[in-house]
């Protein structure tokens, strides 16, 4: 596995199963076989290898978090929150269990409880980045708009340098009408990571409907450049596609 040579480990990995059908230890071999055929595009192989590998040891936080990882990359948010829970079930202060969990709530608008995961994270490590910024969506979507300024202002100070903490706070800037700091935050975000196209196109987004149509073509063109696709660079530009 380790040289890329993955036919060879898994048929390595299935004769070894064949020699000891009934060794706990396959539980790993099966969590191997997983990650060789996710890594390989089979998905629905790896997931059945999960289940393998669960029913040898159930419960096994390494291989729950591989599968709800799995399932999260193939849209299915309610079986990967499924394997979150009973990591947390016997982990509760699992730090990727809960940040996950905590994410995958926002997401179904579960903001109560998204909330108190983010802020149990927060509790037990209170500078975590993504905790931080999650939270801020988390109380901005919540109408809870003081408590989102104060928790992206607190994760900007933390990490000055990292381009995600302005590009939220653009957002909420943009939606408060505080125009000047929004273009001044898009800024500093492109600034620190000039490559990113989703930026390019929020700063795309926000020119088109502040009326500023060349400056929107510039950051169009660029994100276009940069590997956007024909629809993204259309919303930005305020287009409508048929």
């Amino acid at each position: 596995m380790e040289d890329d040579s993955l036919m060879l480990a898994e048929r390595l990995f299935k004769l070894a199963m064949r020699e000891a059908p009934s060794a706990h230890t396959n539980a790993i071999l099966w969590s191997h076989l997983a990650s060789i055929h996710e890594r390989t595009g089979r998905e629905q192989e790896a997931l059945e290898d999960y289940k393998q590998a669960l029913a040898i040891a159930p419960g096994t936080t390494g291989i729950l978090l591989s599968r709800a990882s799995l399932y999260l990359k193939l849209g299915n948010e309610d079986r990967a929150l499924t394997d979150y829970d009973e990591v947390l079930q016997q982990q509760p202060d699992h730090q990727e269990a809960l940040l996950m969990r905590a994410y995958i709530k926002q997401r179904k608008r579960l903001l109560k409880e998204a909330r108190a995961d983010y802020e149990h994270l927060l509790r037990l490590q209170p500078t975590h980045e993504q905790a931080l910024l999650g939270l801020a969506l988390v109380n901005n979507e919540g109408r809870r708009p003081q408590e989102a300024m104060e928790t992206i202002n607190r994760a900007i100070d933390l990490y000055p340098t990292h381009a995600a903490g302005y590009a939220l706070r653009a957002g909420m800037e943009f939606e408060r009408k505080l125009y000047e700091l929004a273009e001044l935050d898009y800024g500093m975000a492109i600034d620190l990571d000039p490559t990113n196209v989703s930026y390019r196109l929020a700063r795309a987004s926000f020119y088109t409907k502040t009326k500023r149509k060349r400056l929107a073509r510039e950051d169009v063109r660029e994100a276009a450049r940069l590997g956007a696709s024909p629809a993204e660079v259309a919303g930005a530009a305020g287009y409508k596609i048929k």
